[in-house]
């Protein structure tokens, strides 16, 4: 058995967004935004904060008090901001953070270069009784692409912990607004990677109630295109229109894996992913737990979805031939036989849908 959900969650990118970044080039590369990077008002500092507007304006009602925050990176995806997050926590003489078991692992990662260590709580731990610290929580959240409900957020700040808000998945739930007014939410972050595919454009903005001094270049060293990009992705969507659009597909891939493996898997709140709880996983054989073991996170399993969107995207055959096309004619003498073998056979298995 041979199960396409993949572990990481690099995301679609929908045909909806491909023709919002098109029209980016449509008559051209427009080089005169960079050129006009030495004019007033602002140069490119002023051009990257037309970005941060325009997501203030797209998530004024999803996110209530993001206008808030006084201090605003633009930054390549949310990666910048965590890193120089954990920055400023050591420079503050932090030592540690909290963060849910099955959680973002990129947290870790990050901390671990900085210096800082990782206090890993159960889900549903009381956070009063914990020592007052810094939580990183994302929210729809990484463990299985679900809400985490406000009144969970509310209890991490009201105990005194200061929480870094990670927003990754945002405008990929049903409406639903994700509340970061309360003061002792000290930064949220934004991103263009998961929810729009927009992952190796590397784009995102960081909000901050104080000033991150190792961010303080971002505001020329970033990339124009990929603003470019982002602007025009968000002025061709309405809020949460690609969750509209994209529920019902996802219930039936779902639905479609359950029927060929039985293993119940559950649509999450983000049409980007599918997941099994703690409890789930226990009705399942030897078999389907050796299915989805990669999957695991904590005690309960997540699934991105991607590989069967794009088996049902309209245009993949004729991006994937090509794509073939490119490779055939860019990597010449540098794919190894068995890439090349690999590549044959994922296109032979398209052609032949």
């Amino acid at each position: 058995m041979i199960l396409k959900t993949i572990t990481t969650v690099y995301s679609y990118r929908s045909p909806k967004v491909r023709q919002a970044i098109d029209r980016v080039y449509k008559e051209g590369f427009p080089h005169h935004v960079l050129m006009g990077g030495i004019m007033p008002p602002g140069a490119l500092d002023g051009f990257s904060q037309l970005m941060v507007q325009r997501i203030l304006a797209f998530h004024q009602k999803d996110v209530p008090g993001l206008a808030g925050f006084n201090h605003r990176y633009v930054t390549a995806g949310s990666e910048p901001g965590i890193m120089e997050s954990f920055t400023l926590l050591r420079q503050k003489g932090v030592s540690s953070i909290y963060v849910r078991k099955g959680e973002y692992e990129g947290y870790k990662a990050v901390a671990e270069t900085r210096g800082i260590g990782i206090v890993e709580v159960e889900r549903k731990t009381d956070p009063a009784s914990v020592a007052p610290g810094y939580w990183y929580l994302s929210n729809p959240s990484a463990i299985n692409g679900n809400i985490i409900p406000e009144e969970e957020i509310e209890a991490v700040c009201e105990a005194g912990h200061q929480v870094f808000y990670d927003l990754a998945y945002l405008d990929s739930t049903r409406p639903h607004e994700f509340d970061v007014r309360h003061p002792n939410i000290f930064a949220a972050v934004v991103s263009f990677s998961k929810t729009y595919g927009m992952f190796y454009d590397r784009i995102g903005a960081v909000f901050s109630r104080e000033p991150i001094p190792s961010l303080y270049g971002t505001r020329w060293f970033y990339n124009p295109e990929a603003v470019l990009k982002a602007n025009a992705v968000l002025g061709s969507l309405q809020p949460n229109e690609l969750y509209s659009v994209y529920r019902p597909g996802q219930e039936a891939i779902i639905d479609e894996i359950n029927r060929e493996y039985g293993l119940g898997m559950r649509p999450s709140d983000t049409f980007l992913l599918g997941h099994l709880t703690a409890d789930d996983a226990k009705k399942l054989n030897a078999e389907q737990l050796a299915l989805i073991a990669r999957h695991k996170r904590a005690d309960s399993y997540r699934f991105c979805l991607t590989p069967y969107y794009l088996e049902r995207d309209p245009e993949e055959r004729e991006m994937l031939l090509k794509w073939r096309d490119y490779l055939l004619a860019e990597a010449e003498g540098i794919l190894t036989p068995q890439q090349m073998d690999e590549l044959k056979k994922m296109i032979k298995g398209v052609l032949e849908q």
